[in-house]
């Protein structure tokens, strides 16, 4: 039995229901409609993907996977800081633009002087992976919410169920909680550096 096979099994004995009543492809609708939500608002170390390309015109077409960036360099230079659309070609907001970058769209935007074939490393966040044959990282780390998400889509589409509105608490609340540990185990294991900041005086 495949993973999705098996999942669809799951959420229909949750429901009480059988698959002569909501066979496997409205199963999976409720599945893919779950993925598509959870893609737009959860942030995980297992979201995370690195990817490199090459500019053309100072610009670089982002993966088709592409939710939010992470961390952006220059091979082979510094880490590049991020400043919005409306002022990154403005000379007196960005005084230097060769270590900044900026987005639209689905676009990275580098600075004028930037040249084509310059080579940039993204860390960014991606969708979510279709549960198919296999098991897929949502379904084996975050299966509680996974399974929650489900049935809370069944229960706002298809199914009437009292349980609907807990689910979607819980939902919220493990998405908070994910988000949170992931932002905290960012800077774990390694040691916090603080500016150095000259004697302050009083008097």
């Amino acid at each position: 039995m495949t993973a999705i096979n098996d999942f669809c099994n799951t959420i229909r004995a949750w429901l009480g229901i059988g698959d002569e009543v909501y066979p496997d492809e409205i199963v999976t609708s409720w599945v893919r409609m779950a993925e598509s939500f959870l893609s737009g608002v959860l942030r995980t170390k297992d979201m995370v993907q690195i990817d490199t390309g090459v500019l053309v015109e100072q610009r670089y077409l982002l993966p088709g996977d592409w939710r939010a960036m992470d961390f952006v360099r220059i091979i082979g230079g510094k880490p590049l800081r991020y400043v919005p659309k409306d002022n990154f070609y403005d000379p007196d907001m960005v005084k230097d633009q060769k270590n900044c970058y900026s987005l639209s769209g689905n676009y990275l935007l580098m600075g004028a002087n930037t040249p084509d074939g310059t080579n940039v490393e993204i860390s960014y966040y991606q969708d979510i992976p279709p549960l198919g044959n296999d098991p897929t990282w949502l379904y084996v780390r975050n299966n509680m919410l996974f399974t929650l998400k489900v049935l809370h889509i069944a229960s706002m589409y298809s199914i009437e169920d009292e349980r609907g509105a807990n689910w979607d608490t819980q939902v919220v609340q493990l998405i908070t909680a994910a988000n949170t540990e992931h932002t905290m185990s960012k800077a774990s294991g390694s040691l916090l550096t603080r500016r150095h900041m000259g004697r302050r005086r009083f008097g």
